[in-house]
């Protein structure tokens, strides 16, 4: 369901779901919990969503909490099209990936969305889909190598047995019981 958010000409928004006045701030904390925010211009019923949504990156870019930079951005926008832009919001998602735990569902859900929102093609979005797959795919073979560097460092200063170690034993102690049987049954002829 579409949440809207009536601006008035005195730049106070209210919010008509919740029905009270809202701040940008609110704004981008209901659009983050996943809610489909219109903003719309009371007298004229104009969307001013789009202006909003900008005001609020000039907003968090004020506050340093952004994951692509708003001028780097508009300006890539101005100088290059399209085909440039994608690019970089590509690259800019993919180093962002890198700072969330974002599974290969979430990724095929956010590719998803982006195509639903006409913001990617099916082209442009299986090739992102396949960039983030595979740095997903290298984020967990690093922490799989971590994890398991960081078990062998616990088990050797815990001075405990390896497999190989114990695997060993066993065939010494084996070999040992063979040993003493034999000379059990020598001393037993005798």
């Amino acid at each position: 369901m579409r949440r809207i958010i009536k601006k008035y000409p005195n730049r106070k928004m209210y919010d008509t779901k919740a029905s009270r006045p809202v701040t940008l701030a609110e704004i981008a904390s209901l659009i983050a919990k996943g809610d489909d925010v219109r903003v719309i211009d009371h007298q004229t019923g104009d969307d001013l969503t789009t202006v909003t949504l900008a005001q609020i990156m000039l907003h968090q870019e004020r506050r340093k909490r952004k994951l692509i930079s708003l001028p780097v951005l508009l300006r890539e926008l101005v100088k290059e099209g399209r085909s440039s832009m994608l690019a970089f919001i590509e690259n800019s998602l993919l180093t962002s990936v890198e700072s969330i735990p974002l599974g290969e569902e979430g990724a095929e859900e956010m590719v998803r969305e982006l195509m639903r929102d006409s913001k990617l093609d099916s082209k442009e979005g299986q090739r992102l889909l396949e960039r983030f797959l595979a740095r997903i795919r290298e984020r967990k073979r690093l922490v799989q190598e971590q994890i398991e560097s960081r078990i062998q460092e616990t088990v050797a200063r815990m001075d405990v047995a390896s497999r190989k170690e114990l695997s060993e034993l066993r065939r010494s102690l084996v070999e040992l019981t063979r040993k003493v049987d034999t000379l059990m049954n020598v001393k037993a002829e005798v």
